[in-house]
């Protein structure tokens, strides 16, 4: 009986699990034993992490996307467009069903749908925000900052949670930079809203934030609960205002439109902490952004989660019974400007000192991003 691995979502970690399991099962696969699938609307990959660095000029757009098909292993089937998009999750009867009518049966299934821009939950925003988390905006950012003659910038998260916490922090502390080389940060003020008290949920990392704001001139303003864009002005739930020259903002996230009958009211859908089953299903997972885990939705979580997920479901097909259990681990760079970068690493046990940003972690973290494509998302390292 041949043992079906179905995953759902072809992003970062819906990449990296289907490559770590086609590796670890291969001679399975070849005896016909084992089958993985992956199903996703798309037949392309992006990697997000690098959009923050192309909006401000610092990468091509060229570097953000390839071909999910070459990414994955030549043995994993990969269904795209109304093949690949999902319409009904049927947790109870072991089976997916797809846009085309197919039904696809499984006896393990991955969910790795990402988060999604929920623009309409905010009146006006997406009329008037441009934002480094939607692809479509990225070329716009850099045109707009290129052709910014001064005025008041204001980058605003709208609600929590969201991918890539730390980007947003990144994001006004490189505008700052490239205010700076144009020979403009005098003519600008820079003000960052937030809808939680202080800049960011990390105390060791808010509190290197927050000095490296303070020392740069940029404005907080928090907690800031944005109700509705208004002409130029950005206004919160408690009234206030601040007019703006331009709006660089994170929209509301949330998970995909097919997991709201499995999920929260967000559509995150809930997980055991270590195992990241879904509750209630032992042949069942979740992974990323797609969770409702307290820890950051980025991607090194969904890397960090490939490995236990990958590991117990081989260790099922094998019989080799036991457990490999995921610890909250959480790795992000975090850049302190154009130049310099630091990192966040933590679990759910501890969290690591934050170094404070250097020339050679930013050089680290770029070359990440060059090496993402051939050793990251194949699943060599």
């Amino acid at each position: 009986m041949v043992k079906k691995i179905l995953i759902l979502g072809g992003g970062i970690g819906g990449t990296i699990v289907a490559n770590k399991l086609a590796r670890k099962l291969l001679n399975e696969i070849i005896k016909g034993n084992v089958e993985i699938k992956v199903l996703d609307k798309k037949d392309y990959h992006v990697y997000q992490p690098s959009q923050l660095l192309v909006a401000l000029g610092l990468e091509d757009y060229d570097q953000l996307m390839r071909s999910e098909r070459v990414l994955l292993e030549p043995r994993i089937k990969f269904l795209s467009g109304n093949k690949g998009n999902v319409i009904k999750i049927d947790l109870p009867n072991h089976r997916v069903i797809t846009e085309d009518g197919n039904i696809h049966e499984y006896d393990y299934l991955i969910i790795s749908t990402g988060s999604h821009l929920a623009w309409d939950e905010i009146k006006g925003y997406r009329e008037k925000a441009l934002s480094v988390w939607d692809l479509n905006d990225v070329l716009k950012i850099r045109e707009s900052l290129e052709k910014f003659k001064g005025g008041t910038i204001v980058i605003n998260v709208s609600r929590l949670p969201i991918k890539c916490p730390v980007a947003p922090v990144e994001l006004t502390l490189m505008v700052n930079d490239f205010l700076k080389q144009r020979g403009i940060r005098e003519k600008s003020r820079i003000v960052y809203t937030y809808p939680a008290p202080s800049v960011f949920g990390i105390k060791q990392a808010n509190d290197m934030f927050l000095e490296m704001f303070k020392e740069r001139g940029i404005e907080v303003i928090s907690p800031f609960i944005v109700d509705y864009i208004e002409g130029d002005s950005i206004v919160s739930q408690d009234g206030e205002r601040i007019k703006f020259d331009l709006l660089l903002g994170v929209p509301p996230h949330k998970g995909v439109e097919v997991l709201k009958e499995i999920g929260d009211r967000r559509n995150w859908v809930s997980v055991d902490k270590y195992t990241l089953n879904v509750k209630g299903y032992d042949n069942v997972y979740a992974i990323g952004d797609t969770t409702d885990l307290p820890i950051s939705k980025a991607g090194s979580v969904a890397d960090f989660q490939s490995g236990p997920v990958s590991e117990n479901i081989v260790h099922d097909i094998l019989g080799m019974g036991s457990k490999v259990f995921y610890d909250g681990s959480v790795f992000c760079f975090c850049v302190g400007g154009i130049g310099t970068s630091s990192y966040i690493r933590y679990n759910y046990n501890f969290v690591l000192p934050v170094p404070k940003p250097t020339t050679t972690i930013w050089w680290m973290k770029l070359m990440y991003n060059r090496m993402y494509w051939s050793l990251t998302a194949r699943a060599v390292i």
